[in-house]
This record gives C-alpha cells, structure tokens and sequence, in this order.
C-alpha cells in the first residue's frame, strides 16, 4: 500500500505520479506501462516514485482508495431523511457506479485488492461499511432489530459480489451487472423486511455465514461444542 506523505509537498508528489500512471494507463495500457515510465513522464525518480508507491498495483489501490471517498461524498447528498431501505441501497450502488465506470479496466485489479488481507482492503472496507451503515440507520421505516446490527455487514458483502460481476463485465457499458445492480435492491430490501420472521431471520444469518469465510470459519470451529451441547444425555 502508498505511504501517506506528511508534508504538502509529498502530497503534490503523490498526486502528480497517481495523474501521471493514469495517463500511461490510458495511452499505453496497464501491462506496457511500468513504474520506470511512469517515473519519468512525471519527472520523478524511480526511487523517489518507489516510495510513494511500491508497485503499479498499488497505485490503483490508491485510486480505489480516492473512487471509495469519492462515492461516500456523493451519497452524503442523497441520503434523504424518510428514504426506504430499498432507495437507500440503490443510492450505494448507483454512486458507485458513477464513480468506477471511467476506470472499468481495472476491475480485475481493484477486485484482487478487495480480497487481499492487506492494510488497504481495511480502509477501503471502513469507507463502504460506514456507508452501509448511513443506509441503513437511515432508512425509513427502520429494518427489523434483530438483524439491524448485521444487515450492514451483510450489504458490504452482496454488493462485493455485486462488484465481482461488474469487474468482469465485459457487456456494453457493462449492461448485465447494472441490471444486476437495479434488481438486487428491492429484492434485498423485501428479504430485509421478512426477517421480521423468526424463520427468515435465521435464514439471513446462514447466508451472512457463507457470504463471509470469516463467518463460516468461526461456525465450523464451534460445530463440534454446539454438537456437544446440543448431544441428548445418556440415560
């Protein structure tokens, strides 16, 4: 991951070798450009460029880093009080959209930095989950309590999924995984609404489980205690 430059100067630096990559990028394509190029149409050195970034990689997760603060100030403006769930979730998904379409060929590359344990999938989660977390605070009316601690965490992986299939879109405009995007949120927002039912909601909680490895390994490491418990006594 980039360093986070202290001083103004550094700053300028940085951004100035992030603009520049972008265009290598756009003139050159990803593969041809390398950081010695990219060092140079800055007019930086290549030590100095290494330090401001350790690989080509790592500029583009500076700029997810800058799209992912970029789509938390968007929906600061439509994040209206009295929005349905359902409006809310679109509101995410659209902003996001607005702001990735541009950089769509780095789709593969912003997705292996998502499902990296690297320092820079954390920021970037911090940044999604807090919006998820906006939506869902301030839907109206508010989800059910019993899955309105989780239903945060739950949104951030869908629409990881959701991500998934965008990256790898290769329709027009990336048509498929839009259409994608407009359907999963009434459907995610009417699922929301019948967790209100014991039934559903324990159904919400087994699919949090298998969205989430973490999740799922922490259920299959306590199976063996909870089999244990569950064990009728002998008689």
């Amino acid at each position: 991951m980039s360093i986070q430059p202290r001083t103004e100067k550094g700053r300028q630096t940085q951004a100035k070798l992030l603009a520049t990559a972008l265009d290598c990028f756009a003139e050159e394509g990803y593969r041809a450009s390398s950081m010695r190029v990219i060092a140079a149409k800055a007019g930086v050195s290549l030590s100095h460029a290494y330090y401001y970034f350790q690989s080509k990689e790592d500029i583009v997760t500076q700029l997810l880093l800058n799209l992912r603060n970029e789509q938390y100030e968007l929906c600061q403006g439509v994040f209206d009080e009295g929005n349905t769930l359902e409006s809310n979730i679109r509101a995410v998904l659209d902003a996001g959209v607005q702001v990735l379409a541009p950089y769509h060929e780095f789709g593969p590359v912003f997705l292996k930095v998502l499902l990296s344990d690297e320092h820079a999938n954390d920021e970037v989660s911090k940044i999604e989950l807090s919006l998820w977390e906006q939506a869902v605070t301030g839907a109206r009316p508010l989800p059910p309590l019993g899955i309105r601690r989780d239903l945060p965490k739950f949104l951030l992986l869908v629409s990881r999924h959701v991500f998934s299939a965008w990256a790898y879109d290769q329709s027009a405009q990336q048509r498929r995984s839009r259409a994608l995007m407009k359907n999963i949120a009434p459907v995610v927002a009417k699922f929301a609404v019948l967790c209100r039912l014991p039934v559903v909601r324990s159904l919400f909680e087994d699919i949090l489980a298998l969205l989430d490895p973490k999740t799922l390994d922490e259920t299959e490491a306590n199976q063996p205690l909870r089999s244990a418990l569950r064990r009728p006594r002998a008689s």
